[in-house]
Formats: structure tokens, C-alpha cells, sequence
């Protein structure tokens, strides 16, 4: 029974350090890298320009119960501290491989909140179960069809602000 007990414990320990691992994810606002022809981290690329008005965010993990808050605060601040009032908000979403309910929740009401506040919300790079996922639940209704893109670039170039 120790041995049982142990894997047990061992087993409930790395399920619980998963969620905290995964409760702050990885995420980067993009700008564009003349270098390396792409959008790209601007921590990691300082002179990478952004285009007044757009703010790209980029989540690197799952969205879930653990980190719906977490995300959205995130993006929170990304909007406050840009360099120029936001009015388009790109949402990259190639390595976002999974939305729980939790997650959904909270990114139909940023985009109800983001709406009141004429900051427009797109999508770019959804795709597989997690675009499913969000049309089933109604949240790519919210943002229209229209406004999902197949990449980042496509995203920045349809932006008014952008022109």
C-alpha cells in the first residue's frame, strides 16, 4: 500500500503543478520584424514595428479555468499600455489547442466589452477543434465570419487604422 500511496501522490502532484504551470502561459504582443519577414515577439525584437492602433496578442498555451483571468488581464494591459489608443485587436490564435467553457465565457465577454469600447476583435490563425469549439458556443458570432484570417499579416492589413 506505501508504493500505491506514493504513485498516487505522484500522480496528484504533476496534475497540480500542470494547472499552475499552465495558470500564467506564455503569451507576447507582435510586431512586425523587417529581419525575419514575420510578426514576432517585440520583447524579444525591440525595434519590431507596430502599427498605431493595432495591438496583436499571441497566447502560447491552452485557454482554460486556470488561466481565463490570467489571459484577459493580460490583454488588459497590453491595450493600456500601447503606444497609441487600440482600435483593432488581433488575437493569434495558432497555438491556442484548446478552450474549456471557462475560456470561452471569458473571451465572449471581452469581446462584448471590447465592442462598447470600439475596439474591434478579430481572430487570425484559429483553426481545428478550437475554432469548432468557439463556433458551437457562439463566440465566432460575436466577431463575424469576416474576421477571422488566415494569418497575422492578413489580420494588420484589413485593419481601418492600417489603411
Amino acid at each position: 500500500m506505501g508504493v500505491l500511496r506514493a504513485l498516487l501522490l505522484a500522480v496528484a502532484l504533476s496534475v497540480v503543478d500542470a494547472v499552475r504551470r499552465s495558470a500564467t502561459p506564455h503569451d507576447a504582443v507582435l510586431g512586425w520584424v523587417e529581419r525575419i519577414d514575420r510578426h514576432a515577439d517585440v520583447r524579444l525584437h525591440p525595434t519590431a514595428t507596430i502599427v498605431p492602433g493595432v495591438l496583436i496578442y499571441r497566447l502560447d498555451d491552452r485557454l482554460f479555468f486556470a488561466n481565463a483571468n490570467y489571459v484577459k488581464g493580460r490583454i488588459r494591459e497590453a491595450i493600456a499600455g500601447a503606444p497609441a489608443p487600440v482600435r483593432w485587436l488581433v488575437f493569434d490564435a495558432e497555438a491556442l489547442n484548446h478552450v474549456d467553457v471557462t475560456g470561452i465565457g471569458m473571451l465572449t465577454e471581452l469581446i462584448e466589452s471590447l465592442h462598447k469600447e470600439s475596439i474591434t476583435f478579430v481572430f487570425a490563425r484559429l483553426h481545428g477543434p478550437v475554432a469548432d469549439r468557439l463556433q458551437e458556443a457562439g463566440a465566432l458570432d460575436l466577431v463575424g465570419e469576416e474576421r477571422s484570417y488566415p494569418t497575422v499579416s492578413a489580420a494588420v492589413q484589413d485593419a481601418p487604422v492600417a489603411g
